[in-house]
């Protein structure tokens, strides 16, 4: 005589995928719902030309200040010269580049700044100079 061999299962126990199927869809809907899409908005720019560029390169009126003085145009400038010598530059809008070599004071670098401020210079860009080199 056999016996059925007992498990310790009860019979027809499965595991119902329904209910994760479901959470899985609130959840996914959720997640769609609260987000938000953002738009991007292009802005148009015209780039300048080459020509206009190298006349923007000539433009900029470039001084150097190093362990020496102030140099424009390889000559040496005091502060009180700076409005004798690029007033009618200064006045006409043309960016200027100060060059400033290495151990030059932070007071020295803002004495020429003011001093091209009351000069009439708007657009000034600083640079060190061994980014120029």
């Amino acid at each position: 005589m056999k016996f059925a061999q007992l498990s310790d299962k009860p019979a027809g126990t499965r595991i119902s995928m329904t209910p994760l199927i479901d959470v899985v869809f609130i959840l996914l809907l959720f997640f769609m719902l609260t987000s938000t899409f953002v738009v991007r908005r292009n802005m148009d720019m015209a780039t300048p030309s080459t020509t206009s560029t190298q006349d923007m390169m000539d433009k900029v009126i470039n001084l150097e200040l190093s362990a020496d003085g102030l140099t424009f145009d390889g000559r040496l400038l005091a502060l009180d010269d700076i409005h004798d010598v690029l007033n009618v530059r200064l006045a006409s809008g043309d960016p200027v580049s100060l060059v400033v070599s290495q151990g030059i004071p932070l007071e020295t670098t803002v004495e020429v700044m003011d001093a091209l401020k009351a000069s009439g210079g708007r657009a000034i860009a600083l640079q060190s100079a061994e980014a120029t080199q």
